[in-house]
């Protein structure tokens, strides 16, 4: 029996990535009962364990944690992160990346397949309009700032001269605002401007949406993916998913200075059932996939 912990601290407690991710763990590692015995904490830990799992991007680098309070208390350690080139060597045994990549900086470094969790993400529509669902406002720098506020102000101007009725789910500071038709642009120095949802409460407005446009650039976020197991396309300019990623979910490519046409994207969506753009992501995001690669990893990290 291996006895593992999966962590995270308290700044990523309410991280919805992190919370999906500590969902899919516990999924995967809980259906091996006789050969993992799996407990979810916050924080360092209290006792000792075969294997911790640092749920979090880097967090020992990012958040500047002490390794003193981590090390003795496990035999093998993972971490995780965005990038197989990540230069930021730390004490992990393993190091998990989710973006795609030809090539790896390092031969502990393994590539986890993203996952969605297909019992929460299905088609559940509603007919008499076009859902949209506009993702939040973000940004890790001001170059980013001004690029983000033109994305949102575009898509709400487009939005305001559509062709076609259009239901819209916008994630704000207040959660998720239906219909509203102007942005939210927070000051100067706030990240982003997203209330905290859920899992179980937003993927119902998931469920609902037949098209998702991002706002921001994306390094983990996975909501493409996830509606896409909704049955709904993302229309994205090229920059804001990581390229590698595109052919995960259906998607639609637009320039900043062109118009989002949704009588046009209307049009294309009657073309497709929602099962069939769901296929199109389990295909490549199935949690299987996921399960599998993290069990064999763990199995020859303890020689099993």
């Amino acid at each position: 029996m291996i006895s593992i912990c999966l962590t995270k601290f308290i700044e990523e407690a309410k991280d919805p990535w992190s919370q999906v991710i500590m969902k899919g763990f516990l999924k995967a590692l809980n259906k091996n009962k006789k050969l993992y015995e799996v407990e979810e904490i916050f924080g360092y830990p209290q006792k000792k364990y075969d294997l911790i799992i640092l749920v979090g991007i880097r967090s020992i680098v990012k958040r500047n944690l002490d390794k003193d309070k981590i090390l003795p208390y496990c035999k093998k350690l993972i971490d995780m992160g965005d990038s197989s080139m990540d230069p930021r060597r730390n004490y992990e045994d393993i190091y998990f990346y989710f973006s795609p990549s030809n090539t790896k900086l390092y031969k502990h470094y393994e590539y986890l397949p993203k996952f969605v969790l297909d019992e929460y993400l299905y088609p559940s529509q509603e007919k008499n309009k076009l859902n949209v669902y506009v993702d939040h406002y973000k940004a890790q720098s001001e170059n980013e700032r001004e690029v983000s506020i033109n994305t949102i102000n575009k898509i709400f101007e487009d939005i305001r001269n559509s062709d076609v009725p259009i239901n819209v789910f916008y994630h704000t500071s207040k959660g998720i605002e239906k219909n509203r038709l102007y942005p939210e642009i927070p000051n100067e120095g706030v990240p982003q401007s997203a209330a905290f949802v859920p899992f179980e409460t937003i993927t119902k407005y998931y469920r609902k949406t037949d098209i998702f446009l991002p706002t921001h650039r994306e390094t983990q976020g996975m909501l493409a993916q996830e509606i896409g197991a909704c049955g709904g396309i993302t229309v994205l300019q090229e920059w804001m998913y990581p390229k590698l990623t595109h052919y995960q979910f259906p998607n639609i490519i637009y320039m900043q200075n062109q118009k989002i046409d949704f009588l046009f994207l209307k049009n294309v969506l009657e073309k497709y059932s929602k099962t069939d753009i769901r296929k199109h992501v389990l295909v490549n995001c199935s949690f299987k996939n996921f399960e599998n690669k993290l069990d064999n990893v763990i199995k020859s990290l303890f020689k099993i």
